[in-house]
């Protein structure tokens, strides 16, 4: 019985990933950016926390129009998104943060020095911790909110 629960659910999360890659690939590139030109002067927490809300509102609106909204009210699945977001940038930030603090362990100097001041840093750190982050937020998203048309 829980087999075939587990099948069943596997399978309406592989249905929905492709929808889902669409909307969080237009809200990865929002944040991406955003997070690559702000980390060197905001740092990491302030850039992720920005990138954050700009990338959850555009993953929001774009899933509205490419697949069926299970809640009746907009506002409510946007509180929802928001939440689900959260945990991801609380995934992000522990990744990012972790990175950081490897780094700065194996050689300060390199750190403090070149990579904090780095956009590739930013950017090849923060592709790291959204793929990770990902695997949770496009199972909550098709779980809760939206579903393939």
């Amino acid at each position: 019985m829980k087999l075939n629960t587990f099948k069943l659910g596997l399978k309406k999360y592989l249905e929905f990933v492709p929808f889902y890659l669409f909307g969080s690939g237009l809200a990865f590139t929002v944040d991406i950016s955003i997070f690559t030109l702000l980390r060197t002067n905001l740092g990491t927490n302030y850039s992720a926390l920005i990138a954050y809300i700009f990338g959850t509102i555009t993953s929001f609106s774009t899933l509205l129009f490419i697949t069926k909204y299970r809640l009746n009210k907009k506002r409510v699945g946007l509180l929802i998104h928001l939440l689900i977001g959260l945990g991801t940038l609380l995934i992000n930030l522990i990744i990012l943060n972790s990175i950081d603090y490897i780094a700065k362990l194996y050689n300060y100097f390199l750190y403090t020095e070149i990579l904090n001041n780095s956009n590739y840093y930013a950017l090849s750190t923060k592709v790291i911790s959204s793929g990770i982050g990902f695997i949770w937020t496009s199972s909550m998203t098709g779980k809760f909110l939206f579903k393939k048309k």
